[in-house]
């Protein structure tokens, strides 16, 4: 239930990108074009998966070096839930990419059975 909550965080950023891929290929071809909108939210749904996947199985050592531990317990317990807290987030991020993905095939084929 709590990944129902990027649905429209989702659809924003779609329509943010769909704006940008509009600009450029009005500056690319001189006049309105929509060549470029699905291409580029793929693009963003496809970096944003792997951005999630990379960040999902970096190992927790690069985010401790920083900081100063007391004793092997401690470094144990800061690694747990420095792991948990990047999953999570890797999570978020991988759920975002699907949704994106997701939401701009559906709303491409709408356009196709509408236009």
């Amino acid at each position: 239930m709590k990944y129902t909550k990027l649905l429209p965080i989702s659809l924003g950023l779609i329509i943010i990108i769909a704006a940008f891929s509009i600009v450029y290929g009005f500056i690319a071809h001189g006049s309105f074009t929509m060549r470029y909108v699905f291409n580029a939210n793929f693009l963003a749904g496809i970096i944003l998966i792997v951005a999630g996947i990379v960040l999902m199985f970096i190992p927790t050592i690069f985010s401790l070096w920083k900081e100063k531990l007391l004793d092997h317990s401690t470094y144990v317990e800061k690694s747990y839930d420095s792991r948990e807290y990047r999953q999570q987030k890797a999570r978020m991020i991988l759920w975002l990419g699907l949704f994106n993905m997701i939401l701009t095939g559906l709303i491409q084929l709408l356009l196709s059975v509408i236009i």
